[in-house]
């Protein structure tokens, strides 16, 4: 059982949840930030409609991130590949030769981008409980 928690493998999992959990920092306070600014500018700016329209843009970026996340863990560009095998053989079989590469890019992204969007949609849990507790 030591030898699953030794150092070398926790170290490169915590500094991947940190960098996500960064980004993740990043967007949301982008999303506080732009929000505030375009409701201020607007003239329309009140603490309960602040705290329901944030709790609505981290859902719909959560859940976008999540699907589009999930599309490249999947292999979306896969299907892409084969349709263009149809079409254009010569090209597809060039493609196909740095295939493994891609596919294990676009998976450590994929997973990248579904724990983002979990943790959005986390924070848009937190933000909408916070509204109907504190307001």
């Amino acid at each position: 059982m030591r030898e699953y928690f030794k150092k070398e493998y926790i170290k490169p999992v915590l500094r991947f949840f940190v960098r996500v959990g960064a980004v993740v920092g990043v967007i949301f306070l982008l999303d506080v930030i732009g929000l505030w600014t375009f409701l201020s500018y607007q003239g329309l700016w009140n603490l309960p409609r602040f705290t329901e329209l944030l709790a609505l843009i981290l859902l719909l970026e959560g859940s976008v991130i999540g699907v589009i996340g999930a599309f490249m863990f999947y292999g979306y560009s896969e299907y892409a590949l084969m349709r263009q095998a149809a079409l254009w053989p010569s090209l597809a079989g060039e493609q196909a030769r740095g295939w493994k590469e891609r596919r294990m890019s676009q998976q450590k992204w994929g997973v990248a981008m579904v724990i983002a969007a979990v943790l959005l949609i986390l924070l848009f849990l937190v933000v909408s409980t916070s509204t109907s507790i504190f307001i």
